[in-house]
C-alpha cells in the first residue's frame, strides 16, 4: 500500500475536513488503499473533490462540482 485515501463524507462542504491522504489505514476505515495500480486515479480523485485545490489554482468560488459544459 502506498497511502490510504480517506473519505469519510459525500458532502461538498465537508471535502476540507474528511477528504485526506495518510500513510496508514484510518480508524474510520472510510475510505480506500491506495496502490501503484490505482495512484492516478486517486489522485485524480482528489484533486476533483479537494476545493481547496480548486478555488487556489482557478479562481472558482462557487460551492459546486465542476461539470462540463454541454451545448444544446
Amino acid at each position: 500500500m502506498l497511502f490510504w485515501f480517506g473519505n469519510t463524507s459525500n458532502d461538498i462542504s465537508s471535502n476540507q475536513t474528511f477528504l485526506y491522504l495518510k500513510s496508514s489505514v484510518s480508524s474510520r476505515l472510510a475510505g480506500v488503499p491506495i496502490y501503484e495500480d490505482n495512484f492516478r486515479r486517486a489522485i485524480s480523485l482528489y484533486v476533483a473533490r479537494n476545493r481547496r485545490v480548486i478555488i487556489d489554482n482557478f479562481g472558482i468560488h462557487e460551492d459546486v462540482y465542476l461539470a462540463p459544459k454541454v451545448s444544446k
